[in-house]
């Protein structure tokens, strides 16, 4: 595992770049590409934070100035398999031949947000994974960094060829204190169906950017589900463009923010084209002084005739002095659609309560156990029973 050289630059500058591309090369991003991110990094506006008594963070004063890159370390598994190319970003574009050079960057156009920005400048780890067209692909995909020290900047590309079937599992865990701030890029071919989770589980002292993007081909289909348990500070969005006719994406995404953990997550789904399918579903759950906000929006263009999208946000509060904002949205521009969103936010029903005590449990687990099972909807969505249960022991130990 690397380290972080106290020799080295620090900061987001362009000192700090050039000395960790003399220390790791360009690899698939070169130089020029990377600095001219790092001026978008720094003329772009930082996203509005919420309003809020207990919010503490405003994005506009967030201090890059002590960045220390660090390569963390990266596990594959299931890599192996027949029609999968697995290998290091760093060598994707070298290894991962035409279609690295299919998918790479035609999700992400102009770097338009200021954290996408800083992690396409500063990139230096990474996967790219490839699933070859009408490739069955049947054991998960997982590809797992773990950040010691310093901060990291993984980019992690997925593409699935014409019919292939796959799942995919990102995960990120480590006990540096530091910046993680990463790109996801998903690129779905016509027919191609991929179960992608995202599971961050970083310490409780680190700041987490992460910016997702997905590209759906004509009859696909996309299941995504994001676990936002670590961190002080986490910053999401994930942005679907449904552009060819039937293409289908779900997104679920769970958060449970406990001491004073902050997660701001943004999901949308574009369609711009019918007839497009879409469904999203939130759940999440604060207790102790932990703040949240989801924003989630669905758009329906002109023209995206048959178009079908749902979305369903419902946030539970465990103490007085938790929070969370949910604020949907639709845009319809479009006829003969069908569209609908819902937001709940509140705390546990004492009748649900009185109901779970009087069958002789304590009050303090059946508050345990109702927090849990209403997870259980959007835990149901993630692939694979181990990695659920990998997940609800995370939520049963945030809750003791």
């Amino acid at each position: 595992m690397a380290s972080v050289s106290p020799t080295l630059p620090i900061g987001a500058s362009r000192e700090t770049l050039d000395a960790t591309l003399a220390r790791s090369g360009e690899g698939a991003i070169s130089r020029a590409a990377r600095y001219a991110a790092l001026e978008e990094f720094a003329s772009l506006a930082p996203p509005r934070a919420p309003q809020g008594r207990f919010w503490r963070y405003d994005y506009a004063k967030l201090d890059f100035a002590q960045l220390k890159p660090s390569v963390p370390s990266v596990a594959l598994r299931g890599e192996t398999q027949r029609g999968v190319t697995a290998v290091p970003f760093s060598n994707a574009a070298a290894q991962g031949g035409e279609a690295f050079a299919n998918a790479f960057r035609t999700v992400f156009g102009p770097l338009d947000t200021r954290f996408a920005a800083l992690a396409f400048a500063f990139q230096n780890t990474g996967t790219f994974i490839h699933v070859a067209a009408g490739s069955v692909v049947d054991d998960p995909i997982v590809v797992r960094y773990e950040v010691a020290e310093g901060d990291a900047f993984p980019y992690t590309l997925v593409s699935l060829g014409e019919g292939a079937r796959a799942t995919v599992v990102e995960e990120f865990t480590g006990p540096s204190q530091g910046v993680i701030c990463g790109i996801t890029e998903i690129v779905l071919d016509a027919r191609a169906s991929l179960h992608y989770a995202g599971v961050q589980q970083s310490s409780s002292q680190s700041h987490v950017f992460f910016t997702r993007r997905t590209r759906c081909g004509a009859g696909s289909s996309l299941h995504v589900a994001l676990a936002e348990l670590g961190s002080a500070l986490t910053y999401t969005t994930l942005h679907a463009a449904l552009a060819q006719p039937d293409a289908n994406v779900e997104i679920t995404s769970l958060f449970f923010n406990t001491g004073d953990q902050h997660i701001d997550l943004t999901s949308g789904v574009d369609h711009l084209i019918g007839p497009t399918h879409s469904q999203t579903v939130v759940k999440s759950v604060a207790t102790g002084r932990g703040q949240g906000r989801y924003l989630g929006n669905i758009a329906i263009r002109p023209g995206a005739h048959g178009a079908e999208a749902s979305l369903r946000d419902d946030a539970l509060l465990l103490s007085k002095e938790a929070h969370i904002d949910s604020i949907p949205a639709l845009e319809i521009a479009s006829n003969d659609v069908k569209a609908f969103h819902g937001a709940t936010v509140g705390s546990i029903d004492e009748e649900e309560l009185f109901y779970v005590t009087s069958r002789g449990i304590a009050r303090g687990e059946a508050e345990r156990m109702i927090a849990l099972g209403f997870f259980e909807p959007a835990l149901e969505r993630f692939p694979g029973e181990a990695l659920r249960a990998r997940i609800r022991a995370a939520l049963e130990s945030k809750l003791e």
